[in-house]
């Protein structure tokens, strides 16, 4: 009966470091699809100066982005960055961004 039991913990020692490893490699191929995915979108936004992340009309923000651009157009004062434009209001507590057509 020894023998058996030992036979049957060898089996299953097996059949889990067989799991492990099916495990590992369908990880690493998942990890390196979603690495290749996420660099391939990025790199789409860039060459074609699409803020990749961008606010829809009308959401209000409290904080200009970056590098963000002052401008006047027939007397309204917009900002601009990343191709999305920003008209500045008062709010509750101080200056907020409604984020507008382009003028």
């Amino acid at each position: 009966m020894a023998g058996a039991a030992v036979g049957a913990a060898a089996a299953s020692s097996s059949a889990q470091a067989s799991s492990t490893a099916a495990y590992q490699s369908g990880y690493a191929a998942g990890t390196a699809n979603t690495a290749a995915a996420t660099s391939t979108a990025y790199a789409a936004g860039v060459s074609t100066g699409v803020a990749v992340a961008s606010h829809p009309t009308s959401t209000v923000i409290y904080a200009l982005p970056s590098g963000a651009v002052h401008t006047t157009i027939s007397g309204t004062t917009y900002y601009v960055a990343n191709g999305v434009w920003y008209l500045p209001s008062s709010g509750a507590n101080g200056v907020v961004y409604t984020v507008v057509p382009a003028p």
